[in-house]
């Protein structure tokens, strides 16, 4: 399967107008870490779904790849994209992939499908502050 930089590079959305200043890179690494987050949230709430006293968990981690799944798809309309929203959205992933992430690192060390989840949650904190970081840099200077 493609990464983002190189669907963006296939398609010629890496050519199409853009808001200014907007690191493509940060976003692109963004859109990877949500969708990798999305996929292992998804994967943790089935698994966790079914086990006694996982209720929490499992709704952590619907709820989870739910927002990284948006955060993603918004983050691929970069020509339509408003800057507010997508500020907004961004904290929001990465509020809730802290609170995925703390759930399932209680459990990480019983479940490798727990850990395997609060890993990709702390990546996708990772990229969508570097993400939010840009954006705000860009809007400053």
């Amino acid at each position: 399967m493609m990464t983002t930089t190189e669907m963006m590079k296939t398609t010629g959305m890496n050519d199409m107008p853009m808001p200014s200043g907007l690191d493509m890179m940060a976003m692109q690494e963004a859109i990877d870490a949500c969708s990798t987050c999305m996929q292992a949230c998804t994967m943790c709430a089935d698994a966790m779904g079914g086990m006694a006293d996982m209720g929490t968990c499992a709704s952590r981690c619907a709820m989870c790849a739910d927002v990284c799944m948006t955060t993603m798809r918004m983050m691929m309309r970069p020509a339509g994209m408003e800057y507010d929203a997508m500020v907004a959205m961004l904290q929001a992933c990465i509020a809730m992939c802290r609170s995925c992430m703390t759930e399932c690192m209680t459990h990480a060390e019983m479940s490798a499908t727990c850990a395997m989840c609060a890993q990709a949650c702390e990546a996708c904190m990772t990229a969508c502050r570097t993400m939010l970081t840009s954006m705000t840099a860009s809007v400053a200077g």
